[in-house]
């Protein structure tokens, strides 16, 4: 995570001298060995209770090139969950004590986080993912939740898989050793998507079609296929509808030629993202300063002077 002296040309100073050591919170323990860890308090009396702010698991979100990560706190969440964030011109400060309950750093470091997303006039959010705090109870995953799980293959492996996988993907995975699970996932990983309860199942027209879904490959090669004729161009008309049409704004291209110009006009500012519904975006700001969209990260999408 970035640290805030490393991103903010500061309206006001940080002291990070005021820095301490307090005792590795719990939560954190699976992940930090060291039985302390350092953090600058945004209050005094850090021995005192305060009311728990709020943090957010944006680690889940990184494929989105709007999402910048800033700094986290200390929560009983995961150390990567994050305090403060930023999506395109919003900004999350979770830390919950008001200005006067703070510190002068918490007060130094809430003022710097709203001086700084006051320079992103032109990013906007792009990513959009369903919440479970809301009734559906319907929250899009990334894969990389499950490269974690068969990672780590916890005791309680059979009940995450019934928590992450749709039927048709848990049904064949069912009675796998370990080795057979990993060896499976291995091979299917790239053509997982979401089914409408938002668990993964393998999409069987993108395995036969043979491209992975996030793959630099995946749209020209659907493109091609286009003009083949026959199984491999439904496919391929298939795939580019559920995978591309929804996200890209290509609902006027049905010629493998619209096709075609579109890719030449829109492939450098393309991005795959998982958590807003395994689908590939065009990152507008990208596109319109005529920056690749892997380039164009972070404190390089503040609006320029």
């Amino acid at each position: 995570m970035l640290r805030p002296h490393e991103v903010f040309q500061s309206p006001l100073p940080v002291d990070l001298s005021a820095s301490v050591r307090i005792d590795t919170p719990d939560a954190w323990k699976h992940a930090i060995d060291d039985e302390t860890v350092e953090i600058l308090p945004l209050v005094d009396g850090i021995s005192r209770e305060y009311r728990d702010g709020w943090c957010t698991y944006t680690y889940e979100h990184t494929q989105a090139p709007e999402l910048e990560i800033i700094c986290g706190g200390v929560n009983a969440k995961t150390p990567k969950a994050s305090a403060i964030w930023r999506q395109g011109h919003l900004l999350h400060f979770g830390f919950e004590q008001s200005p006067a309950e703070m510190n002068d750093n918490g007060r130094a470091l809430l003022v710097n986080s709203i001086c700084y997303i006051a320079r992103f006039t032109e990013d906007r959010p792009i990513v959009r993912t369903p919440s479970g705090h809301y009734a559906s109870n319907v929250r899009m995953q990334d894969r990389d939740a499950l490269d974690r799980l068969v990672k780590q293959l916890s005791r309680d492996l059979d009940r995450n898989l019934d928590h992450y996988l749709g039927a048709s993907a848990r049904e064949a995975v069912r009675g796998m050793t370990r080795d057979e699970l990993a060896a499976w996932y291995r091979e299917n990983r790239g053509f997982l998507h979401a089914d409408p309860r938002a668990k993964f199942v393998v999409d069987d027209v993108a395995r036969d079609f043979g491209v992975t879904l996030d793959s630099r490959d995946f749209i020209p090669a659907a493109i091609a296929a286009l003009r083949e004729g026959g199984e491999r161009t439904e496919q391929a008309k298939e795939l580019l509808h559920r995978y591309v049409a929804s996200g890209a704004g290509t609902t006027e291209a049905t010629s493998p030629a619209d096709w075609e110009r579109w890719w030449r006009e829109n492939r450098d500012y393309l991005f795959f993202t998982d958590t807003g519904g395994f689908r590939w975006f065009i990152d507008p700001l990208a596109k319109s300063r005529r920056v690749p969209t892997h380039n164009l990260r972070g404190p390089a999408r503040a609006t320029r002077p």
